[in-house]
């Protein structure tokens, strides 16, 4: 769900009172938003490696190759 330009304001300003009253808060703060720029979007997605992927690759050819093996052998 989107928030309202209203309510994002409203959490703009919520976040600016509290690390101008907080210092340790503003540094935690800081310290997501560089996580955050260095991760991108993406952050929370699935990291797959080369090694799942081939072996997915594997078995979903196998799983074409044998059948039909099977009927033509029979």
């Amino acid at each position: 769900m989107e928030l309202t330009r209203r309510e994002h304001q409203m959490l703009v300003e919520i976040e600016k009172g509290l690390m101008r009253r907080d210092r340790a808060l503003a540094r935690r703060f800081g310290a997501l938003g560089a996580v955050e720029s260095r991760l991108g979007p993406q952050r929370f997605a699935c990291q797959v490696s080369l090694l799942e992927i081939v072996v997915v690759l594997v078995v979903a050819v196998m799983a074409v190759i044998l059948p039909v093996l099977v009927i033509l052998g029979a």
